[in-house]
């Protein structure tokens, strides 16, 4: 039910009339011969509002091609942005946390 609840919302947002532009796209080799792939760029509507997005999936092989396993959308809001940039920059001050390991958490080997 959910899940339709959800199909029925994306298909109400009219994405088809949307201008898509794309200004990056990063891929990596990922697991079991899986793509991880990262896209930012603008969508720009009917009401030409330009808006940014980032968007990250994940492809999974199959016999012939890929196809999308997992699929990962964001509107990147302009004080997003600001925050990340404070924080990268060094200008936030962010207290200083030891992080310890769950031990009823796998670990990942390298």
């Amino acid at each position: 039910m959910i899940e339709k609840n959800i199909n029925t919302l994306i298909c109400s947002l009219d994405y088809k009339n949307y201008k898509t532009e794309i200004k990056t796209a990063d891929a990596q080799d990922s697991f079991k011969d899986g793509v991880i792939v990262l896209v930012t760029g603008y969508l720009t509507g009917r009401d030409k509002l330009k808006r940014k997005f980032a968007q990250t999936f994940f492809l999974a092989p199959q016999d012939k091609g890929y196809f999308v396993l997992n699929d990962v959308f964001r509107y990147v809001e302009e004080s997003e942005i600001d925050t990340v940039s404070e924080v990268i920059n060094g200008t936030e001050d962010v207290q200083s946390e030891v992080l310890t390991p769950d031990p009823g958490r796998r670990s990942s080997t390298c």
